[in-house]
């Protein structure tokens, strides 16, 4: 089998290397001779040369789009933005989002509630109705007993949407697993 394997193959290169003898380049084909001075070009009458045209065209872009500007540029100018009815927010509490801010304490029972709200770097701010709140412009709507609402005003150009958003206070259960409510001493061991 490798016998017949190899002598196939050298065939095969035997025959691809008479394949590829230099042949002597052909003869040049023999010049043509050029007709000495058969005629000499007509110069052409004056009367055809062409006019410049007295039409000046003005490029007027009112009314069409830019074709160098994106569309998806003009999209996100047209895309509503939350908060855009009123003036911006320049209160200490409208650098954080509503949920962010942690309802403390809350002192009702008067014409003006009050209600205490701590900001995440724990500074508390004393909030009253009409306070402006959160990223988004909201204001103290209500101050309840144990929650205050914001409302998020958000304006889009086919309707104005109203947002309350409610911080409830937490009441911490913590009860110290030493402290022994029937005696009233601590655990002892």
């Amino acid at each position: 089998m490798k016998t017949i394997h190899s002598m196939l193959m050298s065939g095969a290169l035997a025959l691809s290397l008479a394949g590829c003898g230099e042949d002597a380049p052909p003869p040049p084909p023999p010049p043509v001779a050029k007709p000495a001075q058969a005629e000499a070009p007509k110069p052409k009458p004056a009367e055809t040369t062409a006019t410049a045209s007295t039409y000046v065209y003005n490029y007027n872009p009112v009314g069409k789009r830019d074709p160098f500007r994106s569309p998806i540029e003009d999209m996100v100018r047209e895309s509503p933005t939350a908060g855009s009815s009123g003036p911006p927010c320049n209160e200490a509490l409208c650098q954080w989002d509503i949920d962010q801010l942690k309802l403390v304490a809350v002192v009702t029972g008067d014409a003006n509630p009050m209600a205490m709200v701590e900001d995440p770097m724990g500074r508390g701010h004393v909030v009253r109705r009409n306070t402006r709140m959160g990223r988004q412009g909201g204001k103290v709507t209500q101050i309840l007993r144990d929650e205050v609402v914001v409302t998020e005003t958000i304006t889009t150009p086919e309707r104005v949407v109203y947002n309350p958003v409610k911080l409830g206070l937490k009441q911490e259960v913590k009860m110290d697993p030493a402290y022994n409510l029937m005696t009233g001493k601590n655990w002892e061991q």
